[in-house]
């Protein structure tokens, strides 16, 4: 809703206002903040067009953009009416009075195009005051009512057809017209003379008739969506209804608002009526009328009270009036009401309906019966009553009193249950229904109903619940708070059967019960679920899905299937908001009556099935607060179809606002949200038309938003809003993509330099050992060489020492060639270290004349070695023969290669005895296991029938 006043413009979503003003500070700022009575605001598309101090503006509604219309549009002075026809056309009259010559002080009608902004339609020279109007009839034909010429029709393309002449005010004849036109749906032209009421002009006789002749000056008018027409001057109102009666409401218009005029009437889409004065605004719903009124006072509180309800032989409702204490004859065909006057054989000064409650009827709907303290029976066609004493000391005048009329005709009634009490009217004849002793006697009894099960009745009571009695004396059933189910009340005030034998039960404070016995469930609806008012007095089914119930606080339409309330109240046109007990009955013709504390409400429940809002549910706007900039955000959604929000990482909190554009009692709707991707349940959020989330993790959601307005109609949309939350930057997949990346770069980088570490130690050995081989390998040959061509000429003496050199050269040349072979990089698989071991043995025991003996075992020759395990492996195998060389006198030498679980295994033996004659340091076998334990390998040496040498290594050859 857009609103118009004197210090700017207002958007109005039901809660909150936007304001449009000159305020330099004010982030929504207008140039000119003046609106004036008569400058209508129009939207069209996404434009509000409105004139403030008599300039004309368009407002760009997604944007707040605005755009100035000036004389370089083509405005000829100061625009004093702006109207918009319904094809969006728009029309202006501007005046130049403030800057002409008075003699050149003129009107005009302008009309606006896109393309050569406000073109001249007609002129005509200003009288002494500003006054004009333009409107539309129904086929879109302009009225320009002026001072000087009358009222000017033209067509929507701005031709002129016709001058009227339709009121004379003045006798200077400057100032002589200053009445304004108005058309109603039927295109009846109302014409408003200064002073002279309304009066309309009567197409059948062509002439104008006066049809509200008093001294008013009418200003405004509007029709509502019920086709009554609503006048209002300057603190005058009144509504003509559609057969032509007028009402006057200025009275109870100035009781809501203390105003002395009235500057608009609008009528919104939902057919609410906006009445704009000079102190706020009213607003008036306007609704079908829904319900005929029967036996209602004038009286502001209760009035006359109306207890049970019942149709006679003949179509006429009967109710009792209780505190009158008569019954009250309504006649739907000729819709009169009137007294049943009784009379009989009773106490003339006593009321036979003092303290009668409840009503029922014979099977032929002759005789009424009722009890007090006495059984009462009313002959319907004249009144006739006879008063029945001897059931005095059976009933209770001061409890509720039920009786009902069974399927076979007979009464049931009674105080307790050993008073309980089947009366034959044919013969008069009685009996009592428990007529053996009662262990445990139930008082107080509230309402009666036969159950679909023959020979059954269930009885509400006061303080023990619900009872379910079988007339031939015995209690079937019993449902209280304690058992199984358990009810939420003990007071039962009404009881409906389904025909699958559940049970609604209205309660006294805990809302309706629905009681299925052979489930053993009970569910309650109260008001959480959207009841009226917790006390439930009455209770009638339409058609199989919905129930009818009377409350102490409204009347509920409630849908079986969806589970949902729709209530009614006074300004739907109840007579009262509350209702009495006994007082609900459905008639032969399909009509349902409900009384209470003032009449009775009769109407058809067809017109009651609309179950979902006109209007949908709405985004408003966005509200955060953002940590980064430190400040509160607020972005409107109004106009934004669609919308995504996208919530930043800074955002700290961000709250969602919405809208039922329906603006009657809206604070009173009741809203329900669930964030689709966070939460798995609706949450009620009452009546706050928002929902707020704190850091919701990044992420995208769906906010789904539904709502009630104030009766319970629930909006016919769900709200489905797509939020989007974003993460911090080191949280999203491209900063987690570009970290991944660069750590596999910088594990590729290291990779690529331990590899290339790698091959250059590998190159350094292989030179190294290709070095060695080659110069400290020839050096030592040619030593050794050397020596051994010395020693041949050498004198004896020398000759030992010579040799010594030449030995020592060799043993040199086999160590370094070991040395080498174990730095060699190009000798590192199984199949070379094995190969080596063969080669190692023909140099040292092939001379010896001791055989060799290799075994290899599921090997893989082509595994390669580190240089460590090949350097330790080669030097304790070799040390292992240099020890049985020097220390045994053995034959063969066994050497075993095997994997076994996961571990390599080596095996050295020899089939010799140990030469006791040669002493060992002990180094050897030290030194063996110095390097097995640089492995990490376990070696064990078994000095028995020979000497043998086991080593486990920690990896498979």
């Amino acid at each position: 809703m857009w609103f118009g006043t004197t210090q700017g413009l207002l958007k109005y979503d039901g809660y909150s206002f936007k304001i449009y003003n000159n305020n330099p500070n004010n982030p929504n700022f207008i140039e000119n903040e003046q609106l004036t009575e008569h400058n209508t605001i129009y939207q069209v598309n996404n434009s509000l067009w409105f004139a403030a101090n008599n300039t004309v503006f368009k407002l760009n509604t997604k944007t707040d953009s605005i755009i100035t219309y000036t004389e370089t549009h083509g405005i000829k002075g100061d625009v004093i009416e702006l109207h918009i026809d319904d094809k969006k056309q728009v029309w202006v009259v501007s005046d130049n009075h403030w800057t002409s010559k008075r003699e050149d002080t003129y009107q005009y009608l302008q009309k606006f195009d896109e393309k050569h902004g406000f073109q001249v339609i007609d002129s005509l020279r200003r009288g002494s005051r500003e006054f004009t109007r333009l409107t539309s009839d129904q086929k879109n034909n302009l009225w320009w009512s002026t001072l000087t010429k009358g009222t000017i029709k033209y067509t929507e393309n701005g031709k002129r057809l016709q001058n009227y002449d339709l009121n004379t005010s003045g006798s200077d004849g400057k100032n002589k017209y200053r009445g304004t036109s108005f058309f109603d749906s039927k295109n009846l032209h109302y014409y408003f003379p200064s002073n002279k009421g309304i009066t309309r002009y009567n197409t059948s006789k062509s002439e104008w008739e006066s049809i509200l002749n008093e001294p008013l000056s009418i200003h405004h008018a509007a029709e509502d969506n019920e086709g009554n027409i609503w006048f209002a001057g300057d603190a005058f109102f009144y509504r003509m209804d559609r057969f032509g009666n007028f009402t006057d409401f200025s009275k109870t218009a100035q009781e809501q608002v203390d105003f002395t005029r009235i500057s608009e009437l609008f009528v919104d889409n939902n057919g609410l009526l906006w009445v704009a004065t000079d102190n706020g605004i009213l607003k008036l719903r306007i609704k079908p009328k829904i319900f005929t009124q029967l036996f209602k006072s004038n009286e502001k509180d209760w009035g006359n009270a109306m207890r049970s309800i019942f149709e006679t032989k003949s179509g006429d409702i009967i109710g009792l009036c209780e505190r009158e204490k008569k019954l009250m004859v309504f006649s739907p065909n000729i819709q009169e009401g009137k007294e049943l006057e009784l009379w009989g054989d009773y106490n003339a000064t006593t009321n036979p309906l003092h303290g009668a409650r409840f009503f029922s009827m014979d099977l032929d709907k002759e005789y009424a019966y009722t009890v007090n303290e006495d059984l009462v029976k009313i002959r319907l066609k004249d009144g006739f009553t006879t008063v029945f004493a001897e059931f005095a000391n059976r009933l209770n005048i001061t409890g509720a009193s039920p009786i009902i009329t069974l399927k076979d005709g007979r009464l049931l009634f009674g105080f307790t249950l050993a008073k309980l009490t089947i009366y034959t009217p044919e013969t008069g004849e009685s009996e009592l229904v428990f007529k053996d002793p009662i262990e445990k006697d139930y008082l107080h009894f509230r309402y009666f109903l036969e159950s679909n099960t023959s020979e059954t009745v269930w009885v509400g009571t006061v303080n023990n619940g619900l009872l379910k009695i079988n007339l031939n004396g015995t209690i079937e059933a019993h449902y209280d708070l304690n058992s199984d189910p358990p009810l939420n009340k003990n007071n039962i005030m009404v009881i409906h059967e389904n025909k699958d034998e559940s049970l609604w039960l209205g309660t006294f404070g805990g809302g309706i019960i629905h009681l299925t016995p052979h489930k053993k469930e009970a569910f309650v609806y109260d008001t959480s679920s959207g009841l009226a008012n917790n006390n439930v007095v009455g209770i009638l089914p339409y058609n199989d899905d919905h129930l009818l119930v009377s409350t102490y606080d409204g009347l509920s339409f409630f849908n079986m299937k969806t589970k949902r309330f729709h209530n009614f109240f006074e300004e739907d046109g109840l007579t009262h908001n509350e209702f009495n007990y006994t007082s609900f009955f459905k008639d032969s013709n399909s009509n349902y009556y409900f009384g209470g504390m003032n009449g009775i409400n009769m109407f058809n429940p067809k017109n009651l099935t609309r179950d979902t809002l006109i209007n949908p549910i709405l985004f408003s706007s966005l509200t955060r607060f953002n940590s980064k900039s430190n400040d509160i955000q607020k972005t409107d959604f109004s106009y934004a179809a669609n919308s995504k929000v996208t919530i930043t990482p800074y955002d700290q909190y961000f709250q969602v606002n919405w809208t039922i554009p329906n603006y009657f009692k809206n604070i009173e709707n009741q809203y329900f949200t669930k964030l689709e991707g966070y939460e798995n349940t609706w949450f009620s959020q009452g009546i706050n038309p928002y929902v707020r989330y704190n850091k919701l993790p990044a992420g995208d959601y769906i906010l789904n938003v539904k709502g009630t307005d104030f009766s319970g109609i629930e909006s016919n949309n769900t709200l489905k809003i797509p939020i989007t939350v974003g993460s911090i930057f080191y949280k999203t997949w491209w900063f987690i993509l570009l970290s991944a990346l660069l750590i596999l770069a910088i594990i590729y980088g290291l990779f690529q330099f331990r590899v290339r570490q790698i091959l250059a130690i590998e190159q350094l050995r292989t030179n190294i050992s290709s070095d060695l081989h080659d110069n400290l390998g020839s050096m030592l040959s040619g030593i050794a060489m050397q020596s051994e061509l010395v020693e041949a000429n050498a004198k004896k003496e020398n000759k030992s020492k010579l040799n010594k050199i030449a030995t020592t050269s060799r043993d040199a040349i086999s160590q370094m060639r070991d040395l080498v072979w174990s730095i060699d990089n190009r000798r590192e698989r199984t199949s070379d270290l094995l190969e080596r071991m063969e080669e190692l043995a023909d140099e040292l025991l092939f001379p010896k004349n001791i055989s060799f003996h290799l075994e290899k075992n599921n090997l893989n020759f082509n595994k390669k070695l580190s240089i460590t395990a090949k350097q330790h492996l080669f030097f304790i195998y070799k040390e292992a023969v240099t020890n049985i060389l020097r220390h045994s006198n053995a034959k063969n030498v066994f050497v075993k290669f095997t994997n076994q679980n996961g571990f390599g295994k080596v095996i050295i033996s020899d089939d010799g005895t140990i030469n006791k004659t040669n002493k060992s340091t002990g180094f050897g076998l030290a030194n063996m296991t110095l390097r097995a334990k640089k492995m990490n390998a376990t070696i064990n040496f078994i000095k028995e029938d020979g000497f043998e040498i086991h080593l486990k290594l920690p990896f498979k050859l």
